[in-house]
């Protein structure tokens, strides 16, 4: 295939468009060579939130949105959607899978445990509308009981939001199904951050006391969740960073899960949930992962469902809802004539291979992927410049050795920085983003156009200026959008979204754009 140019595409995960003060950390961070194309280049903003990138009405972006609709040239319709679209028509209610799994809790006599994480209806991995659907499934099922496994989140949410996130649950739960009267009885069996039970960069310790306290009851003690989390408050951690706790009944766990019992994960997204449920399923669990742990106890005859596709390599779950994988896709329509190199370090490697393909775990185009490990630490604000120097110079190698037509590199310190809720070294996380965008930038921009973009907003508004709390959630801000590409007058239009990137790389490389591709070129 003859292409026009080559390009490379720099996602800044998490940097938005936000107003100037003291709350944001690009701001503060004052990236000089970022600030020198956004003043020199053609530019646009993109919305990057809500229904222009197939989320939840007023939804902040996030990353697996953000790759998916940059990948695919359309809005993409979020498994959240999907799921709440089946609640509304009642068709969830009569789902093959979900009924599968009470008939076998049933014929064999099993504990029904829901695990996932518990916040507030604006994140990407979990919803209240679903714990509530799932909840009043099991009552018109006629399951007596049902024990919960919560993960608690300080990320997507407030910090210290837990007590009052339950609580509100608890009193929706209670008016749902209508109390003690509804023949089933709820039984909150656990509380963890998602530090433990989320962790998606292999850092197994974390995963196997998260498993020891499900499987175990191995944890710290409390007799009520309100109690676990006050707790954790007074050791000085925030809901992300609770210790597995396990909430007893004289002095025994509740329940853990255990043979025969029925799982139910309620996350959304699988980056975030494939190495938890990796160690619940998978037959040869440490041979497939190098590194891990030898499980104290390897649970038989599991039903395990998941409500989305948490992809390959796992066996015998049943996925509740399932959607198609993106066709034509930019890495199917580049196709195997055009070299291609996806790159970014652990914490975003999904996001540019599996999630940019529209689902494909495997490379179906003969594209490179490369990981570059991101660092071993409880916080990135250790960190601040996480792999990026490392990604960079791995980029920088590739494109004299392997000379890709096509690049896709993520930087991530905007976003996993602003997560922290430190500012201090978000700013300095930043700052590194913007001096390794120049290095990158000066060595491609002469064999290659670069675009440079962002998947959602994070790190421009860290600080609640009016009440002075820390924010470590997304945003809805807009992202921007950057064409650099010297020596020739290019033109770009306002009013963007996600989708159009794609379109508009494959008209930059002189490609025709596949009908399934909705979004169109923000070239005028």
């Amino acid at each position: 295939m003859n292409i026009k140019n080559r390009l490379c595409l720099i996602v800044l995960d998490g940097w938005g468009i936000g107003k100037k003060n003291k709350g944001n950390a690009i701001y503060l961070a004052q990236p000089r060579v970022f600030n020198y194309f956004w003043r020199n280049y053609p530019k646009t903003a993109l919305n990057a939130s809500g229904e222009f990138v197939g989320l939840p009405l007023n939804q902040p972006g996030n990353s697996e949105a953000g790759h998916i609709n940059l990948g695919a040239g359309r809005k993409v319709e979020d498994d959240a959607v999907l799921i709440n679209q089946n609640i509304k028509n009642k068709n969830f209610f009569h789902n093959e899978i979900l009924k599968q799994g009470t008939r076998y809790a049933m014929q064999h006599h099993s504990k029904v445990h829901l695990m996932g994480l518990v916040t507030e209806e604006n994140s990407a991995h979990s919803s209240p509308l679903h714990w509530l659907a799932i909840l009043d499934f099991l009552k018109k099922e006629g399951v007596k009981k049902v024990y919960l496994h919560l993960f608690t989140d300080g990320r997507d949410s407030s910090q210290h939001g837990a007590i009052e996130i339950l609580r509100r649950f608890s009193q929706i739960w209670a008016k749902k199904l209508d109390g003690s009267s509804s023949g089933l009885e709820i039984f909150i069996a656990s509380i963890c951050g998602r530090f433990y039970a989320m962790d998606r960069t292999k850092n197994w310790k974390r995963t196997e006391k998260t498993y020891n306290l499900l499987t175990q009851g191995e944890g710290r003690r409390a007799e009520t969740p309100e109690e676990a989390i006050l707790r954790a408050y007074n050791r000085g951690e925030t809901d992300e960073f609770i210790k597995p706790t396990v909430i007893e009944r004289g002095e025994k766990p509740i329940a853990t899960i255990s043979d025969n019992d029925l799982v139910i994960f309620m996350n959304l997204r699988s980056d975030r949930a494939r190495q938890l449920t990796k160690v619940f399923v998978q037959e040869e669990f440490e041979k497939k992962n190098p590194g891990s742990f030898k499980r104290k106890k390897k649970l038989n005859n599991l039903m395990f469902l998941t409500l989305t596709n948490f992809g390959p390599d796992l066996d015998d779950i049943k996925t509740v809802f399932s959607r198609p994988n993106v066709k034509n896709s930019l890495p199917l329509v580049l196709g195997r004539e055009v070299s291609q190199l996806y790159i970014a370090e652990t914490e975003k490697y999904a996001h540019v291979t599996f999630f940019f393909s529209g689902g494909y775990d495997y490379p179906l185009a003969g594209e490179k992927r490369i990981r570059i490990d991101s660092p071993v630490v409880d916080s990135y604000a250790e960190t601040p410049a996480m792999a990026t120097p490392e990604v960079v110079s791995r980029l920088i190698k590739e494109s004299k050795t392997s000379k890709p037509n096509f690049i896709l590199v993520n930087l991530c310190n905007p976003d996993m920085l602003g997560h922290t809720g430190n500012l201090e070294a978000t700013v300095d996380g930043i700052k590194v983003v913007d001096n390794y965008l120049g290095k990158l930038v000066n060595h491609l921009k002469e064999k290659y156009i670069v675009l440079v973009t962002a998947d959602h907003g994070n790190a421009e508004e860290m600080i609640n200026l009016e009440t002075g709390e820390t924010i470590t959630t997304h945003t809805k801000n807009l992202v921007p959008f950057i064409l650099i590409k010297d020596k020739e007058q290019i033109k770009v239009r306002k009013n963007g979204i996600l989708a159009d990137v794609a379109p508009t790389i494959l008209e930059l490389m002189g490609i025709p754009k596949p009908k399934e591709m909705t979004g169109k070129s923000l070239l005028e």
